[in-house]
């Protein structure tokens, strides 16, 4: 009689390096009536491809000077069953003589659904956002606003 030998039947749970493209598009609110600071569409290309949704929690002064700020509570819909989440923390800081800012997002991935039930990690965009000012009504569907950013960071636990 021969003894088989298999791998453990443990997830896969090593961290995997994050990189690729982050869009965010302003949603109309009409469309996001419960979400009163506002909505974007998100975009995903890289290591991680996604669709999803982010929503502003709070927005107030930023922790620079001359900044704003922002929390946000984002969702990646990879698949059906496979959905991350993070919750955002956002810096502004406005370019002179025109009415975009350039941005850091810290993403902090707080699981989801299917292999990223268990997911932790960190990602962050940099990049900039267009058409944010005047202030109001600020990022906007009426000031055609939206986001671009460059990703980098890592993801745990995905199963």
């Amino acid at each position: 009689m021969a003894a088989v030998l298999s791998a453990p039947a443990f997830a896969d749970t090593a961290c995997k390096a994050i990189h690729g493209k982050l869009s965010e598009l302003v949603v109309a609110p009409f469309a996001s009536p419960n979400d009163p600071l506002g909505r974007n569409l998100v975009t995903a290309l890289g290591t991680l491809n996604a669709i999803g949704t982010s929503i502003f929690t709070t927005v107030g002064p930023g922790p620079i000077p001359g900044t704003l700020g922002a929390t946000t509570k984002h969702l990646f819909l990879v698949s059906e069953e496979d959905q991350l989440t993070a919750l955002g923390v956002a810096v502004f800081t406005p370019i002179a003589g025109t009415p975009n800012v350039g941005e850091t997002l810290t993403l902090t991935i707080t699981g989801g659904t299917g292999k990223f039930a268990t997911a932790t990690g960190t990602i962050t965009a940099t990049g900039t956002g267009f058409n944010f000012f005047p202030l109001p009504p600020g990022p906007s569907s009426a000031n055609k606003s939206f986001f671009e950013f460059d990703l980098s960071g890592e993801i745990c636990g995905v199963n």
